[in-house]
């Protein structure tokens, strides 16, 4: 068979793969909490004994004084020690299963706005099962667009996102049928405010999806400026957090719904927010998640803790009882939307990853932090806004290295314009927030 044909039979497995996995995802949402829970404890046993073939876990077990075998659901997991972010961003080897990178599958990086980039490597199946998972999403918003695909959708995001990675990805190896795919148009966050309106009232999206400080500050921008918007049907972000404020102002003065998705890229597809919106519908069938204290225990329903996270699809990068960095608050009863998924009342995400630049328009971390990352010699850095154009960078730069000042400033120039004035400070480490979280962006200049 040549290269044609095996391409053609490539696309045809997966959407059909990813077209049996969707067609039950509207009742999965709603399925009874038992069944959910058995879902949930065979992917979970099965997950365990394949991570015993994963040199971390293998180790991690017999240190515990444990077997696969002796974990038969997601509550064992309180019985073994807690996977620190670090461990993995320094060793992603170890996490890997041997021989992933020769399956069909994708090696993503972090955004790197926790202060440093992180690798994971996907299996192809769950891509698509993260894909065929995205119908929940659509079936919740559909209340508000009028309709569950082949809508348009503007989506404000940098060049080389993992989501631009990820779909990429899926394009390859599917074949879309028309009128199922959303018609979408991609709009930098690097651009000014007033150019991305101007292209918004030019395409006229049903949805805008983006990063959920940035999309808030743009949204923001418009209502105080009497800026004119042809409005979307529906706002819906992700990444972080949108302050309070901006959704206050998107939906009762500009009276556009906002609808939330729940994402990492240790797991891609966490929770969601249905019509009803009082919280994330954790996808339990996909994901463990457990809440724990500063000590490491489960809280109860309604106390807040840290996210403890098990991807119970991958078989490539294996995240189990993985502390994710999330402060968030379990739910304490069921959601009057009917849904069984149970839910997370509130997360506390990153509220201060922007920039303000000139003219009242902001841009975000992850329009930056990449190319100051990509080079050379550095191993950590943190953005300082001192003044509108005065910014300061302090580096941690790999044993050895050249220290590589002028580039970074260059970097920052093109970015953000020539007129900012960069000093860079070599430091041994950056500081980590009680949560574990290393801030990446300090700005001191008030967000107007």
């Amino acid at each position: 068979m040549g290269e044609v044909g095996r391409n053609l039979v490539t696309r045809i497995r997966w959407s059909g793969f990813t077209a049996w996995k969707a067609k039950g995802e509207h009742k999965v949402a709603f399925l009874p909490a038992e069944v959910l829970a058995a879902r949930q404890a065979a992917r979970f046993r099965a997950l365990a004994r394949f991570a015993w073939e994963v040199p971390f876990y293998r180790d991690w077990f017999r240190e515990a004084g444990a077997e696969p075998g002796d974990l038969r659901s997601a509550e064992d997991l309180a019985r073994l020690p807690l996977v620190d972010k670090l461990a993995l961003t320094m060793e992603p080897e170890r996490f890997t299963a041997p021989g992933s990178e020769a399956r069909d599958g994708l090696t993503l990086l972090s955004s790197g706005t926790s202060g440093r980039r992180r690798s994971f490597r996907f299996t192809a199946g769950a891509l698509f099962e993260a894909l065929a998972a995205g119908r929940r999403q659509r079936l919740a918003m559909a209340p508000f667009i009028g309709q569950e695909a082949g809508y348009r959708e503007a989506v404000l995001n940098r060049d080389g996102s993992s989501g631009d990675q990820i779909r990429r990805f899926w394009e390859s190896r599917m074949i879309s049928p028309r009128g199922l795919e959303l018609r979408r148009r991609k709009f930098l966050l690097l651009s000014p405010f007033p150019e991305i309106l101007a292209g918004l009232n030019e395409f006229r999206p049903d949805v805008l999806r983006g990063i959920g400080s940035h999309v808030g500050a743009f949204l923001r921008w418009v209502y105080e400026t009497g800026r004119f918007l042809n409005k979307p049907k529906a706002v819906t972000y992700g990444a972080d957090a949108m302050p309070a404020t901006d959704r206050r102002i998107i939906e009762e003065e500009l009276g556009i719904p906002v609808v939330s998705t729940y994402q990492a890229i240790e797991a891609l597809r966490i929770g969601f927010q249905c019509e009803v919106r009082r919280g994330f519908h954790l996808s339990i069938d996909q994901v463990a998640a457990r809440v724990v204290d500063a000590s490491g225990r489960d809280v109860a329903p309604g106390e807040r803790g840290a996210l403890v996270l098990t991807n119970l699809t991958n078989r490539a990068t294996v995240v189990m009882n993985y502390r994710l960095g999330d402060l968030v608050t379990l739910g304490r009863g069921p959601c009057p939307c009917g849904r069984t998924l149970p839910l997370i009342e509130d997360i506390d995400g990153r509220l201060d990853d922007l920039l303000v630049r000139p003219g009242g328009s902001s841009v975000h971390a992850l329009a930056v932090l990449p190319q100051l990352q990509a080079v050379a010699g550095v191993r950590q850095v943190q953005i300082i806004q001192e003044e509108l154009d005065d910014f300061r960078l302090r580096v941690v730069w790999a044993r050895g290295s050249a220290e590589q000042n002028g580039e970074l400033r260059t970097r920052m120039a093109a970015a953000l314009g020539t007129d900012v004035r960069v000093q860079v400070d070599a430091v041994e480490a950056l500081p980590q927030e009680p949560s574990g979280k290393v801030k990446t962006v300090v700005c001191q200049v008030a967000h107007r």
